[in-house]
């Protein structure tokens, strides 16, 4: 499952991943229409102490690149449209940009399952799919409720995230351990799900309210048990589902991880 492998691949690229925070929000109507609330923050300190020359070779974190985010809006799906962005930025360093997308028929969307950690100087996370594994979603209505299925790709991914014990860093190795760690602060994915109404019934493991989460990993809190981050490291090789690995993250603090299928009643 590409979902929880790319946890390896986050260490693995720790100096363009370690200063991420994102957050994608999906709104949904009873109608099937709504919004995708995304915002991707950098920790722009950290990186300026890593590489003094970010802002002379690449583009700010903090800038609105208009072109890049109607791209992102056609991939999502057939009618969706750039409705807003703007920059932002939190009291702890980082910096960035909110971007609202708005759709009329949330089967005609699909989003990523994977932060996208390569490509660009920005090093952005994108809720952009590829063609190995969206998130698809089919809404349906039955009377005075609409149903919502969101549905996980349970198969083992390609091999482009490092799934093989070479491609790791050694994580028994105390030194390379702190400086991951060190690195991992303030690192947030979050990826969730709102009915713009009440839920009536769900099988979603993480609901509150009308606020479903999909995704959520907080590698600072994940690493902070280094006997369970390694225990966890053992079970995910390149042939795991998420369906195989899910039984091994009850107890780990630090990782949500729904599916393969979810379904959401609301009216």
């Amino acid at each position: 499952m590409r979902q929880i492998r790319i946890l390896l691949a986050i260490v693995t690229s720790v100096v363009l991943t370690g200063c991420i925070n994102s957050t994608t929000l999906i709104k949904v109507k009873a109608d099937g229409s709504g919004t995708v609330e995304q915002t991707t923050l950098m920790n722009v300190r950290a990186m300026k102490s890593m590489m003094p020359g970010m802002q002379q070779s690449g583009q700010a974190p903090n800038v609105v690149n208009r072109a890049d985010l109607e791209k992102t809006a056609a991939r999502m799906g057939k009618g969706v449209r750039l409705l807003s962005a703007e920059p932002t930025k939190n009291d702890n360093g980082f910096e960035g940009v909110k971007a609202i997308f708005e759709f009329d028929d949330i089967n005609q969307i699909q989003v990523s399952q994977d932060p996208n950690t390569g490509g660009g100087g920005d090093a952005r996370l994108s809720t952009e799919p590829t063609k190995d594994d969206p998130v698809k979603f089919k809404l349906t209505r039955t009377g005075s409720t609409s149903v919502l299925t969101i549905n996980f790709t349970d198969k083992p991914g390609g091999g482009d995230t490092p799934s093989q014990a070479g491609d790791m860093p050694d994580l028994t190795n105390p030194m390379i351990m702190g400086m991951i760690k060190s690195m991992m602060q303030g690192f947030k994915i979050n990826i969730g799900l709102e009915v713009l109404g009440s839920i009536v019934k769900t099988n979603a493991e993480y609901v509150d309210g009308p606020r479903i989460t999909l995704l959520e990993m907080d590698l600072e809190a994940l690493l902070a048990d280094e006997a369970k981050f390694k225990a966890l490291q053992g079970k995910l090789g390149p042939d795991a589902s998420l369906s195989e690995v899910k039984p091994y993250l009850k107890d780990i603090k630090g990782i949500k991880i729904d599916g393969p299928s979810i379904s959401v009643e609301f009216k």
